[in-house]
């Protein structure tokens, strides 16, 4: 599976279909043709047959999405690969981009302005249908306590989420250098994103 970062530009190399959730199971947001141009926003998140990145439309062609989850295939046929497109002018700024299994500690990154967490958990694979996965996600300034920014759970449909810039406002302490812990048996990412005011 190609290893793509947050904000990383990225090209289709095959007619792909950009769905609602990561999974074949899931709804079909647009159906991209070979060489169309993306930006990743989240992943990888492993679950099923195959790895998924949450991507932003950055084409100007045809058709045109917002956003949606793609499979990234595997080498030396993946379905993504890394493109030297230009970045959009429009949209948020990505800080830094996280993903598992396995949890551990992570960073550190900055946290500064209208910043947010972009995240999504799903069940990995081997594990069966119908299991729960459960993840906690802390956030600890250099020196400072540990803040729990995410605890929950998910089945068989993956949850995608957004901590808003208010939770920074409502924890002045996590500003400057953090550190993100995991603590989780799903297959989970993380990415931090600086939005435009």
């Amino acid at each position: 599976m190609p290893i793509l970062t947050a904000g990383a530009m990225a090209a289709t190399t095959t007619t792909v279909r950009v769905r609602d959730l990561p999974g074949t199971q899931w709804g079909v947001t647009a159906l991209l043709p070979p060489g169309a141009v993306v930006q990743v926003v989240l992943g990888p998140i492993r679950t099923a047959a195959y790895g998924w990145y949450l991507v932003r439309d950055a084409d100007a062609a045809k058709p045109s999405f917002n956003e949606g989850w793609i499979a990234a295939g595997f080498a030396p046929d993946a379905f993504l690969v890394g493109s030297s497109a230009k970045r959009p002018a429009n949209g948020p700024s990505f800080v830094a981009g996280y993903a598992g299994p396995p949890d551990g500690d992570f960073g550190p990154f900055r946290i500064e302005g209208n910043t947010a967490l972009r995240w999504a958990l799903a069940l990995p694979m081997g594990m069966p249908a119908g299991s729960v996965c459960h993840f906690t996600g802390t956030l600890t300034p250099a020196g400072g306590k540990a803040v729990i920014f995410l605890k929950t759970s998910t089945s068989d449909t993956p949850a995608p989420g957004t901590v808003q810039p208010s939770f920074f406002a409502q924890h002045p302490t996590l500003h400057g250098d953090l550190f993100l812990h995991v603590d989780s048996e799903c297959s989970w990412a993380v990415t931090v994103v600086r939005l435009p005011l």
